[in-house]
């Protein structure tokens, strides 16, 4: 899939200066002048792999195995540590999404989404003293954030399933 190998393309990149078309058209199998007639603009391909992202996103959880393993497995993938060239890869990034209403509009979507899916994730599992799992949801989202970006600078810091653990004892 094409939006797969753009993704994958950006996901390669170690430069903290935007990306370009000529940039990534070559691992897309296209053209920049290809991609811009798929896609529109640069922006385009952007909110093409925003609502991608945000498709991805389960709405409840999957039931394939237990809700606390799956919470584990979402942190482990959704926060896996690629180093802090990765995050400050990820940072740059973050910022076309920031400047850009559209773009802001639909990682706000996303991010809502995450709490969502991380909420029932919460409610389905054992645990309590959670109280309300939106608001604990939304309080695991933050500190998971943190927790990368902290991490990213001083590897002696927590990993995200340490924060996870931390939390979920506190709750039980």
């Amino acid at each position: 899939m094409l939006l797969a190998r753009i993704a994958a393309a950006l996901g390669r990149r170690r430069a903290l200066e935007p990306w370009t078309l000529a940039e990534i058209a070559p691992s897309a199998g296209l053209s920049p002048a290809g991609l811009l007639k798929r896609f529109g603009s640069r922006q385009g391909i952007l909110v093409a792999l925003s609502r991608r992202w945000i498709d991805s996103i389960p709405d409840a959880p999957r039931g394939t195995e237990a809700p606390a393993r799956e919470l584990r497995g979402w942190v482990e993938s959704r926060f896996a540590g690629d180093g802090p060239e990765g995050v400050a890869v990820g940072l740059v990034n973050l910022l076309d999404d920031l400047v850009d209403d559209h773009l802001r509009e639909l990682l706000a979507e996303g991010w809502a989404k995450e709490i969502r899916y991380l909420a029932s994730l919460l409610a389905a599992t054992d645990l309590p003293r959670l109280g309300d799992p939106h608001r604990a949801a939304a309080l695991l989202f933050d500190a998971l954030n943190g927790s990368m970006l902290r991490r990213a600078a001083d590897r002696e810091s927590s990993l995200p399933t340490t924060v996870l653990e931390e939390l979920t004892e506190v709750w039980s």
